[in-house]
Order: C-alpha cells, then sequence, then structure tokens
C-alpha cells in the first residue's frame, strides 16, 4: 500500500525567495567587484601613462616647490617662467651684439657658468637639505623632475659653449636664436595644439615643428635681413659667413633652411639627447656646412 506524503509548499517558498536573493546579491556584489577591479586596473594604466609623459611631473615626496604648488598650471604645465626666461636670453644675446660685444668672448662665460652650475647641483644631488634650499630659491623655473637630475640648463650652457667657440658669429647667433625662440614656440603650440597632429618623436609632434619652422623662418629673415645689414659696424671681417654677395643662396632660400633645420634639430630624438643642447649643434653644423657648400 502507496503512502501519500502532501508537502507543504507555502512552507519552501520563503526558502526558495531567499536563496533568489541570496543568489542576486551574491551576483551583484561579484559585478561591483569587477567593475571596482576594472576601474582600478584603469586607473593604474593611466598613472603609468602619466608617469612616462614627460609632460606630467614625477611625484617627489621629499621636496616640495612652493612655487608649483601656489601658480599650479602656471608654472607646472605651462611652464611660464621657465620660457619666459629661456626666451629672454635670445633678446639680451640680440641687444648685446648690437652693442658690438665680441661673441668670441662669450664662450668663457658660459664655461664658467656651466662649471658653477654644475658643482651645485652634483652638491644638492648629495646633500637633500641644500637641495631643498636650491629648489626653494629657483623652483619656478624647475621641473619636478628635474629636483633629483641634473638641471636641463647645463644642457642648453653646453651647446652654447659648442657653437660659440667652433663657428662664426651668425651661425652661432642664429642657433642660440633657434635654441631660445624656435623651441619655445614648439613647446608652447606642442602642448597645446599636439594633441590635432601626428607624433614625430616621443612627446614631439608635428604641430609644434610647425611652429619651430615658422619662428626659426621668421628669426633668420629678421637677423639676416635687417640686423646684420643695420649694425655691420659692429660686425669684424670675416665675421659674418653668408652675404648675398658672396653665396649661392638667396636670403629667403637660407631662411627656409633655418627654419628646417630649426625644426628638425627640435623635432628628431638623437640618443635620448636634450634638445637644448642638439638644437644649437645640429643647426650649427647645417648652416656652417650649407653656407660652405653654396659660397661662389
Amino acid at each position: 500500500m502507496v503512502e501519500v506524503v502532501m508537502i507543504d509548499q507555502s512552507n519552501l517558498m520563503p526558502s526558495v525567495d531567499n536563496t533568489v536573493i541570496q543568489v542576486s546579491e551574491n551576483t551583484e556584489e561579484i559585478r561591483n567587484r569587477s567593475y571596482k577591479k576594472i576601474h582600478v586596473n584603469k586607473d593604474k594604466e593611466s598613472s603609468v601613462e602619466k608617469a612616462n609623459d614627460d609632460d606630467v611631473h614625477l611625484p617627489v615626496t621629499e621636496i616640495h616647490l612652493k612655487s608649483h604648488e601656489w601658480f599650479g598650471d602656471f608654472v607646472t604645465k605651462h611652464e611660464i617662467p621657465r620660457k619666459v626666461f629661456h626666451s629672454s636670453i635670445g633678446f639680451i644675446t640680440l641687444y648685446l651684439y648690437t652693442q658690438g660685444i665680441d661673441y668670441k668672448k662669450v664662450a668663457l662665460p658660459l664655461i664658467i657658468a656651466f662649471t658653477i652650475i654644475f658643482i651645485l647641483d652634483v652638491i644638492r644631488l648629495h646633500w637633500p637639505y641644500f637641495n631643498k634650499l636650491y629648489c626653494a630659491t629657483v623652483g619656478a623655473l624647475m621641473r619636478k623632475k628635474e629636483i633629483h637630475t641634473y638641471n636641463g640648463v647645463l644642457w642648453y650652457i653646453l651647446g652654447l659653449i659648442f657653437s660659440f667657440s667652433f663657428f662664426s658669429k651668425d651661425v652661432a647667433l642664429i642657433s642660440l636664436f633657434l635654441l631660445s625662440w624656435s623651441d619655445t614656440a614648439a613647446s608652447t603650440f606642442g602642448r597645446k595644439y599636439g594633441y590635432l597632429t601626428p607624433k614625430l618623436a616621443r612627446n614631439k609632434s608635428l604641430a609644434g615643428s610647425i611652429a619651430a619652422f615658422i619662428v626659426g623662418f621668421l628669426t633668420c629673415l629678421t637677423f639676416y635681413g635687417f640686423f646684420v645689414p643695420h649694425f655691420s659696424y659692429v660686425n669684424k671681417p670675416g665675421e659674418i659667413l653668408w652675404s648675398s654677395d658672396s653665396s649661392r643662396l638667396s636670403l629667403h632660400t637660407l631662411c627656409w633652411l633655418g627654419g628646417l633645420v630649426g625644426a628638425l634639430s627640435e623635432g628628431i630624438d638623437i640618443f635620448n639627447w636634450d634638445d637644448n643642447f642638439t638644437i644649437p649643434v645640429l643647426s650649427s653644423i647645417f648652416l656652417t656646412s650649407v653656407i660652405h657648400i653654396f659660397k661662389k
């Protein structure tokens, strides 16, 4: 005889409902964990990308640059004090040219300045307290990544020493102007509009190179077209390598080449060297070679 047992389903329903609710909660928790994990990974990837970008300053735990904190993007992103100082050297040099200063005497002060800054860098990189005082003094002109490395101005001075020691007056001055103005233009426009154009090299955009070319062209045109003829009395015989009488290159062709070398030397990456060094060196070598090749 079979005995039929009736099960009260009403007693089972709460258990089933609780199980469904529990599964739903577990599923929601898994989703939340996955969501958080994805975003944590994205944040990590983003921070890695930023760390690899030279425009993003390296994290600093030992030294805080007050100028960077007080003025924010004015100093860090746009680097206004640094660019003003960078550009002012070109204007000061142009004024000294009109005053007839002997360009051959420039190399010695540059060598002295390089030696002093190099010694200060060696001291501050081995003496944290002095490094804090140094950075507090000239922090507005520094990038944060330079706190624990050698100052970029050393490359700047080294490039100028090379140009003023081995090349003619006009070539040395043009190389300085390209470094002072074309490089600043490339940095300014590259940061502002670089995302709209292709990358030519590491952190070098087509927008920056175009800006460097235009400024370099106008610089050569202004210097050779106005300052050299109007201040010819400050130039000794043989100091100016190019002239329309002695070269098969026209003024505009020379200026076009000057803009080109300014853009190329700023835009290309050679052995990861600082462009403060490559711009004056490459422009001096290139312009001297071209002028000699096309001499009458």
